[in-house]
């Protein structure tokens, strides 16, 4: 289950990273003449004089023989209007941001700024690559180096991200941002000492009680993991790490990578999507696991670590496979959508390969749900609208709870019969894309949510 939507620590980090010193949008290309300098400053707004001035510059670049001089002073003028319309979507910049770089190639300014573009609409992994094509060009810019930080580390490239954030703390060694990022990262590789000690110098730096109360934070949570795994046992292959608390690889060893390899193929393949880094997988004993997810769930997803709670029954190879396939799936989701998949999908998508894996079936689910679902959905169509899941599963009674779960399935039941499986592939890409969930169910399905629900709500009353 995602927990609280998102597992703890990530809530204290976003806010944390909303005040970052990495600033977006900041650079400039300054024209090659010297009185077209002076004019660009003068454009503060969009308008349409800069239209004008855009077109009268264009014909000139595209000349017969138009020299460097000319197309750099068009691409300059393009990025001033591209600067004034930052907050328009990617799509309708992008032509006029390849129009300046087809100008001007390879310029780190433009590089960069279409580095921008690409992170403010959540394409992390082509932001990366123009950071660090313009890294190339100027290896020496340290607010690139953490720019390329900074997009690593949403891509969860945990060990790249610290080596970006390491060298520019080099120059920059009481950056709180950059203190907090890399302890961030170390926290994930599971370097939780090295994590506590650099948070620790930057809850001495925070600078106002947002930061000082999100470091405090982020140092409990990573001193009560370091007790958690304290004495633990570590195995790992070439897609999992594996951390097994006590003595739970006598019990586990045998069955966990073999378990975790199957679970793999299955979400992966369904998904259309196999991460470039290793998933942790942490064992621990119930009651170190219950220390730090302080609500009951069977176990969570927090990025690219799965923690289980030790329990009897994990002798039981399918009661296993469930559970790691549902953790799996959210982090695969987590991954491929860059965190922005909504909870019913997320939650749907989740026991549907929970069931897969541990009852041979998407379509046989949980026992304990089997009742709720046919007093609630069959019987007395009490149905529960996609939108209200969050408010569903977020709080209320036990019985509120299950219909949240059980409705998130279901929806993606009712995809799977009417688009197919990959259709669950067409709109996680159309999500992590940056588009809105509308937008991703247009594209999977031909049809938006209003219409989607209509769809659902005929299809239970068919069941």
């Amino acid at each position: 289950m995602v927990k609280k939507i998102i597992a703890v620590l990530i809530l204290v980090i976003l806010p944390v990273m909303l005040l970052a010193d990495v600033l977006l949008f900041d650079d400039q290309l300054e024209p090659a003449d010297a009185e077209l300098s002076k004019e660009l400053k003068e454009f503060q707004s969009d308008s349409e004089k800069l239209d004008q001035k855009i077109e009268e510059l264009r014909k000139i670049a595209c000349k017969t023989g138009a020299n460097a001089g000319s197309k750099q002073n068009l691409a300059a003028f393009l990025m001033r209007k591209l600067v004034l319309n930052r907050d328009r979507s990617f799509e309708t910049n992008e032509n006029m941001v390849i129009e300046a770089a087809d100008l001007v190639p390879g310029h780190p300014v433009i590089e960069t700024f279409w580095g921008d573009m690409l992170y403010h609409s959540g394409d992390f992994e082509k932001s990366l690559s123009h950071f660090e094509n313009a890294l190339y060009k100027t290896p020496d810019n340290i607010k690139l180096v953490a720019k390329c930080g900074l997009a690593a580390l949403q891509l969860m490239q945990y060990e790249k991200a610290l080596g970006y954030f390491s060298t520019a703390m080099e120059n920059e060694p009481d950056s709180f941002f950059l203190l907090f990022s890399a302890g961030r990262c170390n926290y994930e590789l599971k370097y939780f000492e090295e994590a506590i000690e650099l948070w620790e110098k930057a809850a001495k730096i925070a600078r106002n009680e947002r930061e000082q109360m999100a470091v405090e934070n982020a140092i409990k949570a990573a001193k009560e993991m370091l007790a958690s795994t304290e004495g633990s046992t570590k195995e790992e292959n070439q897609r999992f790490v594996i951390h097994f608390a006590g003595n739970s690889q006598n019990d586990l060893g045998e069955i966990a990578f073999d378990t975790l390899d199957e679970v793999f193929f299955q979400v992966t393949d369904s998904l259309s999507y196999s991460p470039d880094v290793k998933i942790n997988v942490v064992f621990f004993l119930t009651e170190e696991y219950y220390k730090i997810n302080k609500d009951w769930s069977a176990g969570a997803a927090q990025g690219i670590q799965i923690m289980i709670p030790l329990k009897s029954g994990y002798k039981n190879t399918e009661y296993v496979k469930g559970l790691l396939a549902h953790e799996f799936t959210h982090t695969i989701i987590h991954l491929k959508t860059n965190n922005r998949c909504p909870l019913w999908l997320n939650e749907g998508l989740a026991q549907y390969h929970e069931f897969q894996a541990s009852n041979g079936s998407p379509e046989e689910m949980r026992y304990d749900y089997q009742s709720i679902y046919q007093n609630e959905f069959v019987e007395k169509q009490n149905f529960v609208k996609l939108r209200d899941v969050p408010s569903y599963i977020g709080g209320g009674s036990h019985l509120d709870v299950s219909k949240g779960y059980i409705a998130s399935y279901l929806a993606v039941r009712c995809m799977a019969d009417f688009y197919g499986e990959s259709s669950f592939d067409a709109v996680l890409s159309a999500l992590g894309q940056g588009k809105s969930i509308d937008e991703a169910m247009v594209e999977a399905t031909g049809k938006n949510m209003e219409d989607f629900e209509d769809e659902f709500e005929n299809w239970l009353r068919n069941l």
